[in-house]
């Protein structure tokens, strides 16, 4: 059975090292066999916005344009703060697609049944 971890990811083109990183530990879970699951909250919420990936690229780094398909192909469960969706005026039809609307129950949920990672 794959180890089931959920990341939380709370930056995007703010804090695009951090983002970048993120993506990149997404990217080697995933090729691990890691079952994962992604929320994205606060800044993070603009990364579940169609366009957005494309433009981070940490310093260094392979950068998200590149390794955020990979993710995306993978087909993760994601979810985006319903709050944050509301603050960032991110709407509904601009979500990538999969990534699912949530509340904080649902995601503590996903928590009790996984390691959690936070960037």
């Amino acid at each position: 059975m794959a180890k089931k971890y959920l990341m939380v990811i709370t930056h995007s083109d703010d804090d695009q090292d951090r983002a970048n990183g993120a993506v990149g530990m997404a990217v080697s879970l995933l090729s691990e066999g890691a079952d994962l699951a992604l929320f994205f909250v606060f800044e993070g919420a603009r990364m579940a916005r169609k366009g957005v990936a494309e433009t981070i690229a940490g310093e260094y780094m392979t950068p998200v344009r590149e390794l955020f398909p990979i993710v995306l192909e993978a087909g993760p469960a994601m979810y985006v703060c319903g709050a944050c969706v509301k603050k960032y005026k991110i709407p509904e039809n601009e979500l990538l697609a999969g990534v699912k609307i949530a509340t904080l129950p649902t995601v503590t949920a996903q928590m009790l049944d996984r390691e959690t990672i936070m960037f």
